[in-house]
């Protein structure tokens, strides 16, 4: 269902739906034409986060924008509409713990698995210094210890 229709500051059309019509919402604008995923992005807002999907239509030369606010940081994933949003949900998950139901290999891409936090929000903690460190394995551990590992 839209929520709100209108225009960006630079004059691209958005509009803002509810998370249980994301799905549906983005499958009609495929069918309809808007056939490239541009861009998954995040906005932390601090009273609710936004996730934002940029579409575009090559045969009319048109890009929509579509908002969603997922109250509970959880959204349904789009990889079985576009298989770019693959990485741009991991980004989104990584950096600001939006959890894509449905995904299918929902891990972080820059941090760290074991990394406290996602650094992009607002409630994130600046004061507390993670470190990073490598097991005999291969693999990443980490700490709040400096001197952990070494």
């Amino acid at each position: 269902m839209i929520i709100e229709k209108g225009k960006n500051k630079d004059g691209t059309d958005y509009i803002l739906i509810d998370k249980e019509s994301l799905i549906d919402t983005l499958s009609s604008l495929k069918r309809d034409g808007y056939n490239y995923l541009v861009l998954m992005s995040a906005v932390d807002y601090k009273k609710y986060r936004e996730v934002v999907y940029h579409l575009s239509s090559y045969n009319e030369n048109k890009i929509i924008v579509v908002k969603v606010r997922p109250e509970d940081d959880t959204l349904p994933s789009a990889t079985p509409i576009w298989d770019s949003a693959n990485w741009f949900e991991r980004e989104l998950y990584d950096l600001m713990g939006i959890k894509f139901t449905g995904h299918p290999n929902l891990k972080r891409i820059f941090l760290p698995e074991g990394w406290v936090g996602h650094p992009l929000r607002k409630d994130y903690d600046l004061s507390k210094e993670q470190f990073v460190n490598m097991n005999d394995d291969g693999t990443d551990r980490v700490s709040f210890d400096p001197k952990d590992g070494w």
